[in-house]
């Protein structure tokens, strides 16, 4: 089963509308349409108060291929993000080096 069928069943067996967790969350309601058809994942800490509020093992709601392989792409994206903001952050000191160094060229 997976994340989203296991949202939707905890939260029918609570018998809570979408509108009522979203409340309990701080999310739209069109939020957790989201999660329940799949379109997207929630982040770690709403996931963490998702298994709180329906007393549900974190375990048990991510133990689904698609939501850590989610997961897994997500921290290879924040890896090649922070790789490309060093590589931006030394091509602007460089930058501003030779800026620098221009601005007391004599002609």
């Amino acid at each position: 089963m997976n994340f989203s069928d296991k949202l939707k069943k905890c939260r029918n067996q609570k018998g809570i509308t979408q509108e009522e967790l979203a409340d309990y969350l701080h999310v739209s309601r069109k939020t957790v349409s989201g999660w329940e058809t799949g379109r997207s994942y929630p982040d770690v800490n709403i996931i963490i108060n998702i298994s709180d509020f329906f007393d549900v093992s974190f375990e048990n709601l991510i133990r689904d291929d698609q939501v850590l392989s989610y997961y897994a792409d997500q921290d290879k994206q924040l890896v090649k993000n922070k790789r490309l903001q060093k590589v931006l952050y030394v091509l602007n000191i460089i930058l501003l080096f030779c800026d620098y160094l221009h601005m007391f060229y004599i002609k």
